[in-house]
């Protein structure tokens, strides 16, 4: 009875999925990079619609994985927690462009995309013309709808294969897809053939084709989508991603040496001007100091210098347990004079301790109170 409900899915049952074609051209050129499997997770909207059993899904963008993500020729696992660190990144700022879409809209009404941004699922490379999701990947997408704390009521898992042209325009081609493993369990094995994937030639003799499934907690096997590609202006654009997640290294770099200078440091992602993307910001202490240094990196540091604030260290007494810290000494904090800034140029050779270390002479020679 299951798999006969199963099998009387019609459209108006599945989502409709739209997908932004910055997407497809990050999945045709990994895809052609990595010769092994590879992947990366999806981002996006599922918007539920009325008298729609399945909600819409709209994929704006992906997150790469780190440099723990294991790629072999029948295998794909994505990495650590830099993915994570990306995706709350995108998440906090789409949370304070919809307070800021609410605020600039005075009718009343919510825009369309007044929704949380929410991981949909993942795309990777099959070998061959494995256009279908494995055993491996149907038991992975089970565990996670199920999942009811860490995982989403639905997930999208698009599959990419590369293609001789001449080949892939047979109809043998298609059916020699399709192919199933004979040991797969009838309940495990995908549906779909009538939907339609995406060719997108490469070359005069390569495509990369691009096959869209989709599960949920209702829908309890794969079933294969027919994708809408948009410009990217058609959809939302998130925010570019700041640069301590984008030059990891530059970051443990830049708190080393502010340690090594005898600094405690720590950094909060913060809106300090009312206006997205969120700035990164660093609370610098010492010991024998009587101020806390708060620096403010935008997005694309080290391209600009840093803003600095200044806090007096007895902002911090009488704290209480459950308060803030930075938004204590944010609040607490006063912007430094433009005439104790440094005289010499920013450039991008230059590193935080050098700011901090001409702030703290000016505050040692009494320029800055």
């Amino acid at each position: 009875m299951f798999l006969r409900r199963l099998r009387g899915l019609n459209s108006a049952n599945l989502p409709r999925v739209t997908i932004a074609q910055r997407v497809v051209d990050k999945i045709v050129a990994n895809a052609l990079v990595y010769e092994t499997e590879t992947g990366e997770s999806l981002i996006g909207f599922a918007l539920p619609q009325s008298g729609r059993p399945e909600p819409d899904l709209y994929v704006l963008d992906t997150i790469a994985p780190d440099a723990s993500a294991v790629r072999a020729s029948t295998y794909f696992e994505q990495g650590d927690d830099l993915q994570g660190d990306i995706f709350n990144w995108f998440y906090d700022n789409w949370e304070t462009m919809r307070v800021r879409m609410r605020t600039i809209n005075s009718n009343g009404t919510l825009p369309k995309w007044d929704a949380p941004l929410c991981h949909l699922g993942d795309w990777h490379k099959h070998p061959g013309t494995l256009v279908e999701p494995s055993w491996g990947d149907t038991s992975t997408a089970r565990n996670h709808i199920n999942d009811r704390q860490a995982g989403t009521p639905q997930l999208l898992v698009i599959l990419a294969t590369l293609w001789d042209r001449s080949y892939a325009d047979q109809p043998e081609a298609e059916a020699m897809a399709a192919e199933t493993d004979d040991e797969t369990p009838e309940e495990l094995k995908p549906e779909g053939s009538e939907a339609q994937p995406l060719l997108v030639p490469v070359d005069e003799n390569g495509l990369v084709r691009i096959d869209v499934w989709y599960m949920s907690r209702t829908i309890r096997r794969f079933r294969r989508l027919t994708p809408i590609v948009v410009p990217n202006a058609e959809l939302p654009e998130l925010p570019p991603l700041s640069w301590h997640l984008a030059h990891p290294e530059r970051l443990r770099s830049e708190v080393e040496s502010l340690n090594q200078a005898g600094y405690a440091v720590s950094l909060e992602q913060y809106d300090t001007d009312r206006v997205p993307p969120l700035e990164i910001c660093f609370s610098l202490a010492r010991r024998e100091s009587q101020h806390v240094i708060i620096l403010i990196t935008e997005v694309d540091y080290p391209a600009h210098m840093p803003r600095v604030r200044l806090t007096a260290m007895s902002a911090l007494r009488d704290l209480p347990e459950e308060a803030n810290l930075f938004d204590r000494l944010w609040n607490a904090s006063q912007p430094l004079p433009q005439s104790a800034y440094p005289l010499w140029s920013w450039t991008e050779r230059h590193r935080l301790i050098d700011l901090v270390r001409e702030v703290e002479a000016r505050l040692a020679e009494g320029k800055v109170r």
